[in-house]
């Protein structure tokens, strides 16, 4: 297992699109991780896969295999930047926290006290029988912290019955049409269960308005340029775009490309509304910098982004006794029913869903992780001084190649030697 931080103490050897450490023995059954993503591409299970491993001081190991574009041609490359979805949400829980440290925000206020008009809000209970909406007064707005752990009550239509139905009638707006989903109304009383949603894009609206600026300049000015990330934003520009991947969609077993949702060029600065949920572009290489700063207690090459003891909150239970569930598919061409928690107990901290317990022959107790809708991954892990990135593009989400394919190159990372 690679060592927590300080010097490495692991001999490194480079070959084409990869770097391993030669020492690292692997049991279990499992291959070496450069094996398990090669075989996927190799048994036809994935077109593209891009992974990569690192801890404190870095990025350890890195690795792409299979192919970039609809034809199949061009070989995929570590440094292939993809759309990352809903990896966003970490990012901007930080500038969130960041806010929180500046006294611009406070973990438990309701967040009417910064958006005002957010003290009517209504539940959705349901629907007649007649499908007249039903609702009823929300007790209070959610808090800072609810929504950074999905228990404000606002939900997503992909996974939420009532939401989709609400969409579907003309009720509220959908989040993928670019209406104004913000408006939508929770779908359970703040802080009394768990629901995967909007939650982070309304944190991104508070970032703005308390910063005073835009979501993306936020961005750049306070994570990305401190950490060196040169390949990470909402706008991709026309001179990058041939290293992006394609989107392919899985149907009926084979992979076509996805007829929507394909990496598109855009000027810096253009976007009308910058999602703080969703919608970034970034290459593993430069994702890792922002886990390798949270391994680090939130400082990274001599800049700060976090306190300790706020990284420290993030990991922990932030949701009591509610336990996040399964999300239950209700549009399958964009999502399967999915279980984060691979099946094991697991709770919420802040922008991460954590397992108390770790994963037997994988990540260990109190790891932080999350994903992004077109099959991205990670995991940061705090007792072995780790983290890792698993990236395809495709739809829908928790493809099942995919995901037995990251579960055996999570494996593999942790194999140990004898």
């Amino acid at each position: 297992m690679w060592p927590l931080s300080g010097v490495m103490c692991v001999s490194l050897i480079f070959h084409v699109g990869s770097v391993f450490a030669s020492d690292l023995q692997v049991d279990q059954g499992y291959s070496d991780p450069t094996a398990v993503v090669e075989n996927a591409v190799g048994d036809g299970k994935l077109a593209f896969v891009v992974a990569a491993v690192g801890n404190a001081t870095g990025e350890l190991w890195s690795h792409a295999a299979g192919t970039r574009d609809a034809r199949r041609s061009l070989a995929a490359s570590p440094d292939n930047i993809i759309q990352i979805a809903s990896m966003t949400k970490l990012i901007t829980t930080i500038a969130a926290l960041q806010l929180v440290e500046a006294g611009l925000l406070e973990l438990d206020t309701p967040i009417d006290a910064y958006v005002p008009e957010l003290a009517e809000l209504q539940v959705l209970t349901g629907f007649d029988s007649s499908d007249v909406p039903q609702f009823e007064k929300a007790l209070r707005a959610p808090t800072i912290r609810e929504l950074m752990t999905h228990s404000a009550g606002y939900v997503y239509e992909i996974w939420n019955a009532d939401a989709q139905k609400a969409v579907n009638l003309g009720v509220t707006e959908s989040a993928f049409a670019g209406g104004n989903f913000l408006a939508s109304p929770l779908a359970f009383q703040p802080g009394t269960a768990w629901e995967y949603g909007i939650n982070t894009d309304w944190l991104g609206v508070l970032v703005e308005k308390r910063s005073g600026i835009r979501l993306a300049t936020y961005f750049e000015n306070n994570i990305f340029k401190p950490l060196g990330m040169e390949d990470s934003g909402y706008e991709l520009p026309e001179a990058k775009l041939d290293r992006t991947v394609t989107v392919m969609a899985r149907v009926d077993g084979s992979l076509s490309p996805a007829p929507v949702l394909q990496p598109q060029p855009m000027t810096k600065g253009s976007m009308a509304f910058y999602s703080g949920g969703g919608g970034l572009y970034s290459t593993v290489s430069d994702y890792g910098r922002i886990l390798q700063m949270l391994l680090n207690g939130g400082s990274m090459s001599g800049a700060t982004l976090l306190k300790p003891e706020t990284v420290d909150v993030m990991f922990g239970n932030n949701i009591g006794e509610i336990q996040p569930g399964a999300l239950t598919t209700r549009m399958p061409t964009l999502s399967n029913t999915a279980d984060m928690s691979f099946g094991v107990p697991a709770t919420f901290g802040l922008g991460l869903l954590i397992h108390p317990s770790g994963i037997a022959g994988g990540r260990r107790a109190d790891t932080g992780s999350w994903a992004g809708l077109f099959n991205s991954y990670y995991w940061v892990d705090r007792v072995s001084g780790l983290y890792g990135i698993f990236g395809t593009q495709i739809l829908p989400f928790y493809d099942a190649d995919a995901i037995e394919t990251l579960l055996d190159f999570e494996q593999a990372v942790y194999a140990k030697s004898p």
